[in-house]
């Protein structure tokens, strides 16, 4: 699978992590291979760390973080072996769409507006 769906969970097993681990990804741009990290733990700079309740999706099954301190660009051959999962739900990503147009203090400004024309779709 070289290709992603836009809202859709990913786990992806990749080298990006130390030590490398799989990860579970949300797809949010398509045409770039945009990706944001579901954390168990928010980054330890704290910024522009979304929480995630148990159960809001399938794979979630305890309390959690979405990084949108950046997005992650996965390599070819890690995409290949990513199994995909339901989309998130419109809650979330309105609750995302939210976040960001309430001012993110990580995220460049083009990624932010990116996944915020992005998000908003769904």
């Amino acid at each position: 699978m070289a290709y992603c769906k836009l809202g859709h969970v990913y786990i992806v097993p990749t080298v990006l992590t130390k030590p490398p681990k799989s990860k579970f990804a949300i797809c949010v741009c398509p045409a770039n291979g945009f990706f944001v990290w579901i954390n168990s733990k928010p980054r330890p700079h704290g910024k522009d760390q979304m929480p995630l309740k148990a159960g809001c999706h399938p794979l979630v099954t305890k309390d959690c973080f979405l990084d949108l301190s950046r997005v992650v660009q996965h390599p070819t051959f890690e995409l290949d072996d990513a199994r995909e999962f339901d989309r998130i739900s419109t809650t979330i990503a309105t609750a995302m769409v939210s976040m960001i147009r309430g001012g993110l203090f990580v995220l460049p400004a083009a990624h932010a507006e990116v996944l915020f024309e992005n998000l908003r779709t769904i």
